[in-house]
């Protein structure tokens, strides 16, 4: 609820500046950040604010933050926002639930474990396309109070609201104490999110000036405040006006300004009646507000001596009422220093007290408390089994990082001998995949494993080691070396039972196998697995050991056997909701991925990732790469901004390192665009190297391509070599490196010509040592062809195959460049690079296809076919426009402008010359390089007697006596950099 209105006093320019900044009478989409210490006055700000907003036509609705009561609830300041829209618009409301589900999950009443479990963009989704709503049909004002005590899906989905904005005339205002904070605090980390959102306004409320605070004393208008005693408490108020109120209306009630604070705050209480105080110190480990139902179980009092005390607290400024009937302290600090007066024993009891009550009639609060109390007065075993109960709730509520957090508190109640601890394990995982980080998911397994309880089950230990294995291949953690081991020991642990168990065990160690390339094995452990399935009658684990039996298909028999697999998988499945269908439409598009079919690749990856979001796994790691390799599959296929859709997570809930591999791949398109990339944003996704060698691929292409534009080739090479270095440990032959080489050899052929003899150097020997890795994975028998020819790359990995056409171009196209030693065959180049734009063309890569051309159209050019050259430039450049690709437009402008628009000696003095000829341009840059003629020849593909007659025309056109003053007089004049 709002609270009430109360005069403010010495706020005028603040109340200006947020008046201005919310647009009372101009409204708009806004978010502010409110700061300020405890007591400063940020919610008798915003009461005024708020006030003046409903008399102007707004709606205003409000949500409150809560410490200790309801922290570890998800999303609670969001169900309280809800819950007022849905008393002041229930139109609106139920228009949105409708139409978005995800939203049903904040309503009143809803946190039930009963109802479907809604992620957190979901959730997130619901609450902006309900906020948007309201705002459509008045303007509205929101406020989020208290963010200091935010749940962690609270702070998330706050971030979302921030960084989106709203289209219609929606006002987010978020407060917290600035007093609260340090370096560990967990909004810390979300405020420097905060401080870079575009838009966002910040308003810090500064102590009062002690002008302002002597009014506030003075009101109290009470002869007892004598002009000395006003400037006592002048002075300890500290600008501070709830602090000025409390020590002044002490002093009026003839308790002594002497001691801090806590003391003069106590000391209002122990004016109250004993029945009072007995309410307060009950009130006061509850946090700060409760409801009127839990209070009367928890006081021994009747009901009519309950409102007495509450009367009594009312009139004493202690306590505030509020509607459904609940209790709230006028201030949090009151309730804070209650607390802290407690001693150990009534603290104990009373906590007790509240587990009981909670206990017996779960609507009294959420099970979260009841898991705080019972922990609190020793009861571990009931706090476990609440905070389990408070896990899936949150679950339901689209909170799975809060889910995560209630599991581990419950693991830290939990000796290491409870064979409870097991399925917590579990579940905790569970919690860390569903929000999104899988190094915590394995993370937790991986210590149960390790720190086993005494009378730990073999079923449960074989459990936990499949179920470990399984996550952990999913990264390129140490653990995920140890994957068969690990799903060896569980089969030897599961009984040889027809069980669940036992084929949940066989279908890990069957994945393992194919994993580590053991298929005969594999194969004769999904012919016993699925004769187990069908034994046990479970469908969709069936359906489960026929997908990852599909790999085993793509070794031993071809493409066209895998598609058809697949083809029948999902016409078995249906359009049943079945999360096996994410992972299978993956693996189609892996596998029209690697045939080239691109266009149905994407197909397959965003159908995975559409249903991912109808299932509320949008964290899930197959739905997660759906999404991602989706993106850069729209990259390829030249929808940069279908690209950049995809790879710009918005979700602030995504943890790493999934988040830095959408920022690694974002960064493609980013450099194509000829975007800047900072120094720091690449080394925040190298921070995450350790954790997943896909990282390291996504983010060594883009880096490269931002180093070579930049003209420092030395760091392209450098992190091409870390990322080799690191992918040959981990995964040892990688395709990836086809790729890599292919770019490095492209930057290293464009710096060329300023190459000094060092970099040149290190440039070839870097990039013969990184064919030798090529040339093994060309040379790789392929999957579904019996002989090992390069030619099947065609077939089987057509991206590999346009890679290392292009790679041997960029190599031809260097040694030109370079300018040193024989100089390649001209026809050779030209059918290099024709190879190139071919293969890239079949392949589907727009951009590299464009880029294969533009080089061509050099090669063609330095030929002397101009026509050729014009042709496949004029193709490149549609491309290149179309994409916005800076640096290749850069590229093909400098192809053309060779001499173009460039003055002759003198041309910008007195007299004239005559202007070089665009051959003249090149012949010029070149000697200028210190080529001799047979060089100049030898590079631009005509005759040394040719090249020297160039040269002398140039010398007589530059008035230069020899070929050194004629490149001296070149750079003075700008002709040449």
């Amino acid at each position: 609820m709002t609270p009430p209105v109360r005069e403010l006093v010495g706020r005028d320019a603040d109340l200006a500046r947020i008046t201005e900044i919310l647009g009372l009478d101009d409204p708009r989409g806004v978010g502010v950040v409110v700061s300020g210490d405890a007591g400063i006055g940020k919610s008798s700000l915003l009461a005024t604010v708020s006030a003046d907003a409903e008399a102007a036509g707004w709606t205003v609705a409000w949500g409150h933050c809560v410490g200790q009561s309801g922290s570890g609830v998800a999303h609670l300041p969001f169900t309280e926002l809800v819950a007022r829209l849905q008393q002041l618009v229930p139109d609106v409301v139920e228009d949105a639930v409708a139409a978005r589900p995800g939203l049903a999950a904040l309503l009143p009443g809803a946190r039930d474990e009963s109802v479907a479990p809604s992620s957190p963009s979901q959730v997130a989704e619901g609450v902006h396309a309900l906020l948007t709503a309201v705002g459509e049909v008045a303007p509205l004002l929101v406020v989020i109070e208290d963010a200091h005590w935010a749940d962690h899906s609270s702070r998330d989905l706050l971030t979302l609201l921030l960084t989106r904005g709203f289209s219609s005339p929606v006002a987010l205002v978020v407060t917290y104490r600035s007093d609260d904070l340090h370096r560990q605090h967990p909004l810390h980390e979300t405020l420097a999110v905060w401080a870079r959102i575009a838009g966002v306004e910040r308003l810090d409320l500064q102590p009062l000036a002690d002008s302002a605070i002597r009014d506030i004393v003075t009101s109290a208008k009470s002869p007892d405040l004598d002009e000395r005693t006003t400037v006592e408490i002048t002075r300890r108020a500290e600008g501070n006006p709830f602090f000025a109120e409390e020590l002044a209306a002490s002093t009026v009630s003839g308790q002594p300004i002497t001691g801090n604070l806590g003391r003069v705050l106590w000391a209002r209480v122990d004016q109250l009646s004993d029945p009072a105080q007995h309410v307060v110190r009950t009130m006061a480990l509850g946090g700060r507000t409760i409801s009127h139902d839990l209070l009367l179980q928890l006081v021994d009092l009747t009901e009519p001596e309950l409102e007495e005390a509450i009367a009594e607290g009312v009139e004493r400024h202690v306590i505030e009422t509020s509607w459904p009937p609940a209790y709230t302290f006028r201030h949090a600090l009151i309730g804070e220093t209650t607390t802290n007066d407690l001693l150990p024993g009534p603290r104990m009891r009373l906590h007790r007290a509240y587990a009981a009550a909670l206990a017996s009639d779960p609507t009294l609060g959420p099970a979260s408390e009841l898991a705080r109390h019972a922990a609190a007065s020793g009861d571990l075993e009931t706090a476990v089994a609440a905070s389990r109960r408070a896990a899936r709730k949150d679950l339901a509520a689209g909170g799975p990082a809060d889910a995560l957090a209630h599991l581990e508190q419950a693991m830290g109640w939990l000796p290491e001998s409870a064979p409870e601890r097991d399925e917590v394990s579990l579940e905790a995982s569970d919690a860390a995949l569903s929000a999104g980080d899988v190094v915590r998911s394995v993370q937790l397994l991986q210590d149960r494993i390790e720190h086993p309880g005494d009378d730990q089950s073999p079923v449960m230990r074989a459990r936990l080691l499949a179920t470990c294995a399984n996550r952990a291949r999913l990264i390129d953690l140490a653990v995920g070396e140890r994957g068969p081991a690990l799903t060896a020991e569980a089969m030897a642990l599961v009984p040889a039972e027809d069980t669940p168990e036992r084929l949940f065990v066989l279908t890990a160690h069957m994945q393992q196998l194919v994993d580590t390339r053991q298929y005969t094995e594999a194969a004769q452990l999904g012919d016993e697995a699925t004769a187990l399935a069908q034994r046990l009658n479970l469908p969709g684990a069936l359906t489960e050991v026929r997908t990852v039996m599909s790999r085993v298909i793509e070794v031993h028999d071809d493409l066209d056997a895998l598609e058809a697999h697949i083809d029948r998988l999902l016409a078995d499945l249906g359009d049943r909701p079945d999360p096996l269908r994410i992972r299978i439409h993956h693996q189609a598009a892996t596998m029209h991925h690697r045939r080239g079919n691109l266009v149905r690749a994407l197909e397959h990856y965003d159908k995975g990732a559409a249903l991912a979001r109808e299932l509320h796994l949008e964290f899930s790691p197959f739905a997660l790469e759906s999404l991602l390799i989706g993106g850069l599959t729209a990259y390829e296929l030249g929808d940069w901004d279908g690209a950049r859709r995809r790879l710009h997570v918005t979700d602030p809930a995504l943890p790493q390192p999934g988040r830095s591999f959408f920022d690694a791949a974002l960064m493609l398109v980013r450099a194509g665009r000829g975007e800047d990339i900072a120094d720091q944003e690449i080394a925040a996704v190298r921070s995450w190297w350790h954790v997943d060698g896909f990282g390291v691929v996504q983010l060594v292409m883009p880096a490269v391509e931002h180093y070579g534009r930049q003209g420092d080739l030395t760091r392209a090479l450098d992190i091409a070599r870390d990322a080799i270095d690191f992918l040959e440990r981990t995964w040892g032959r990688f395709h990836a490196i086809v790729r890599l080489a292919a770019l490095v050899a492209g930057q290293a052929a464009s710096a060329a010509p300023t190459l000094s003899d060092a970099l040149h150097r290190r440039a070839v020997a870097d990039l013969e040592a990184m064919m030798e890795g090529v040339d093994q994975i060309v040379a790789m028998p392929q999957r579904g062809v019996r002989e090992p020819t390069t030619e099947a790359l065609d077939e089987t990995n057509t991206e590999t195959w346009a890679w290392n056409l292009r790679l041997r171009a960029e190599l031809l196209r260097l040694q030109w460049r370079l300018g040193t030693g024989t100089p390649p065959d001209p026809a050779e180049m030209v059918a290099a690079w024709v190879a190139s734009v071919e293969a890239f063309e079949r392949y589907g890569h727009a951009y590299e296809t464009a880029r294969s051309r533009a080089r061509l159209a050099a090669v063609l050019a330095a030929t002397g076919d101009a026509a050729g050259a014009r042709r496949e430039s004029e193709a490149a450049r549609v491309v290149a426009a179309r994409l916005g690709a800076g640096p290749l437009l850069a590229e093909l402008d400098e192809l053309h402008g060779a001499g173009a628009g460039r003055k002759a000696f003198g041309s910008d003095t007195a007299g004239s010359a005559e202007t070089l000829t665009a051959r003249e341009q090149e012949v010029l840059e070149l000697v200028a390089r210190g080529l001799s003629n047979g060089q100049v020849g030898q590079q631009l593909f005509i005759s040394t007697k040719t090249a020297s007659v160039h040269v002398s025309r140039i010398l007589a056109k530059l008035g230069a006596s020899s070929r050194t003053e004629a490149a001296a007089i070149a750079r003075e004049r700008g002709l040449i950099p």
